[in-house]
C-alpha cells in the first residue's frame, strides 16, 4: 500500500466508524491503485456492484439508486395490498441513461405469515404451533424468527404455493429471483432421507419453471447453503449466490476455518461464470473496508448492510457507481 492509502487507513483506524472514516475509505476505494472493483457479466451486462433492501422499500429511491443489482421484496410491506405492479417495476429499473437489474426474494425454506398464502386459522392463537386443520406441509414456527414457520418443502401442496408465488414475480417483471432457506433441508436431518436431493430438485424444478415462464435471461440466485455448491447437479440450476456472514458476523470475525471453507465453496461457482454476492453486517468503518477488502481479495461482490436490510446505502465504503 502506498504512503497515501497507509495514512488513511490509520486515520480510519482511530476514528473508526464516524463519517469522516467513510468518506476517507470511499476515496481509498474508489483509487484504482488500491482496491479495483469486481466485476460480473449478468446477461451481457457488467455489474460491480449490488444492494439488498427488504423493509422501508420506497421506488424512488430504487429508481435513483446508481447500484447495478438489487435485491428487493416484491412488495413494498410485504403482503399482497403492497404487490408492485409491472408498470411499478419498470419505473424502478429505469433511471437517466442506466437500467439496473431488480430480482425478487422469496422464502422458499419458511412459510412467513404476512403473505398472500397465510390464513389465520393455521395458528389461530400464535403459539408457533400450528392449529388442527393446518396443511400438512407446516411445520412449527422458527424460534429465531418471529412469522416464520418451518415447512416440509418436498411437499407438493407447498411447492404450489411456491409456483403462484413465482408468477406473480414473473408478471411484475422483475429480473430474477432470490431463494431464501435453501438450508431448510437441514432442518429435517435425519427425519427424510436424501433430504438434500429433494432441495436440489426443488430448486432445479423452480429454475426450469421460471427460466421457460419468463425468459432464459431471468436469473435464479440462491442464499447461504454454500455446501451444495459441491454438487454439480444443484450448480446447473442456478445463476448466482449471496452469502451472508462470511467474514464478519456484525462487528465479530469470523474465524479462519469458516471463512476458509466458506471461500472454497464459493469458488466452485466463480470457477463456473456464477456470481457471488457476500452480505455481511459490520457498522465500525473498519471493519467494512477489511470486509470489502477481503470480498475483492477473492473475486466477490460484497455489500456490508444494516442487519435490518432496511436502507440503500448509496455512500458507503463501497459507493454505489
Amino acid at each position: 500500500m502506498h504512503k497515501k492509502g497507509i495514512i488513511i487507513f490509520v486515520i480510519v483506524l482511530i476514528i473508526g466508524g464516524s463519517i469522516g472514516a467513510i468518506y476517507l475509505i470511499s476515496t481509498l476505494f474508489n483509487n484504482d491503485d488500491y482496491l479495483p472493483r469486481v466485476e460480473f457479466n449478468m446477461n451481457g451486462v457488467v455489474i460491480d456492484d449490488f444492494a439488498y433492501l427488504l423493509q422501508n422499500i420506497n421506488k424512488e429511491s430504487i429508481r435513483n439508486s446508481n447500484y447495478d443489482l438489487i435485491i428487493m421484496d416484491y412488495s413494498s410491506d410485504g403482503n399482497e395490498t403492497g404487490e408492485f405492479s409491472s408498470s411499478d417495476v419498470n419505473y424502478m429499473k429505469s433511471t437517466g441513461d442506466k437500467e439496473k437489474f431488480l430480482i425478487s426474494y422469496i422464502s422458499i425454506g419458511e412459510a412467513e405469515n404476512y403473505r398472500f398464502y397465510w390464513e389465520e386459522s393455521w395458528d389461530a392463537n400464535r403459539d408457533g404451533i400450528p392449529d388442527p386443520g393446518a396443511p400438512n406441509w407446516l411445520d412449527i414456527e422458527n424460534p429465531d424468527w418471529e412469522g416464520n414457520y418451518k415447512v416440509k418443502f418436498w411437499m407438493i401442496e407447498w411447492q404450489q404455493i411456491i409456483f403462484d408465488y413465482l408468477d406473480r414475480i414473473i408478471t411484475a417483471g422483475f429480473d430474477g429471483i432470490y431463494m431464501d432457506i435453501i438450508d431448510a433441508y437441514e432442518f429435517y436431518q435425519g427425519v427424510i432421507p436424501n433430504n438434500d436431493w429433494k432441495m436440489i430438485d426443488f430448486v432445479g424444478n423452480i429454475s426450469s419453471y421460471v427460466k421457460n415462464e419468463a425468459s432464459d435471461n431471468f436469473s435464479v440466485f440462491v442464499q447461504n447453503a454454500d455446501e451444495l455448491l459441491l454438487n454439480s447437479t444443484y450448480l446447473e440450476h442456478i445463476d448466482g449466490i449471496g452469502r451472508e456472514d462470511l467474514f464478519y458476523f456484525d462487528n465479530i470475525p469470523t474465524n479462519d476455518s469458516w471463512r476458509n471453507q466458506g471461500t472454497h465453496n464459493l469458488n466452485k461457482a466463480i470457477d463456473n461464470n456464477k456470481l457471488v454476492l457476500i452480505i455481511d453486517y459490520p457498522q465500525l468503518a473498519s471493519l467494512k473496508y477489511d470486509f470489502y477488502s477481503n470480498c475483492i481479495t477473492n473475486g466477490f461482490l460484497g455489500y456490508a448492510a444494516d442487519r435490518e436490510l432496511d436502507s440503500l446505502k448509496e455512500f458507503d465504503l463501497y459507493p454505489s457507481t
